[in-house]
């Protein structure tokens, strides 16, 4: 049985050659091929990334005016394999539910009320639907933000839809005209995204509820919003 296996082998050999042989052109081609991947980078928000408001009872709602809710606040880490520049994009994931504001095209408008003693009127996203009546909305804001353990002044920028890099003076996640990356430079130089091994900071939650007049208040109401942060590499 050997000695037939041999000869089948050698029988397989010739042919190959034979095929070889017959199908020889004058050129041939080589390719280079290959892929270069940018160093790996991880975000982690404390907490599983959740903001919980728990139970809220329905007789300390305002009916006329919009309810502020407590500020929650999040500890974001990125960390990197090696110094990479790298930015973070909010994605709405409930989009057309944000009460009191019109939505622009990244999801997020201009929060109906200014929060707390602040006068801004952050970009917000919504709190999801009760049926079809909109709950509320929430702002994502950074803050308290190290590179590296760096004692430089670490200050927020953004980008919409082009290479420049402008100051995030909301230090929004969402902007209410595009979809934005957000990243942070170091120093007080020009709009350079800093290259980064480490970052923490804050992620702040600031939540409102619709009036109560525009609620169903004669069942539980689930307040529903998410965000997704990404990373992108720059």
């Amino acid at each position: 049985m050997f000695k037939v296996m041999q000869k089948s082998a050698c029988a397989l050999a010739v042919l190959a050659v034979t095929a070889t042989s017959a199908m020889a052109t004058e050129s041939v081609d080589v390719k280079v091929i290959g892929t270069i991947t940018p160093d790996a980078c991880s975000a982690t928000i404390s907490g599983g990334g959740v903001a919980d408001y728990g139970t809220i009872k329905a007789n300390v709602l305002s009916s006329d005016n919009y309810t502020i809710l407590d500020e929650k606040k999040l500890n974001l880490t990125i960390s990197c394999d090696a110094p990479t520049k790298v930015a973070v994009k909010a994605i709405d994931g409930r989009l057309n539910s944000l009460a009191g504001a019109t939505e622009g095209a990244a999801g997020a408008g201009r929060s109906p009320i200014s929060y707390g003693t602040t006068s801004e009127f952050y970009p917000a996203v919504g709190l999801g639907l009760d049926g079809e009546r909109k709950i509320g909305g929430y702002s994502v804001l950074f803050s308290d933000v190290t590179i590296d353990s760096s004692s430089d002044t670490t200050s927020i920028i953004q980008r919409e839809g082009n290479p420049t890099w402008s100051n995030n003076y909301m230090n929004s996640a969402y902007d209410v005209n595009s979809v934005s990356n957000v990243s942070w430079k170091v120093g007080t130089g020009d709009n350079t995204p800093a290259s980064l091994k480490n970052l923490s900071g804050t992620v702040s939650i600031k939540g409102f509820i619709n009036k109560a007049s525009e609620l169903d208040l004669t069942h539980d109401i689930q307040l529903d919003g998410l965000t997704t942060i990404e990373l992108v590499y720059l």
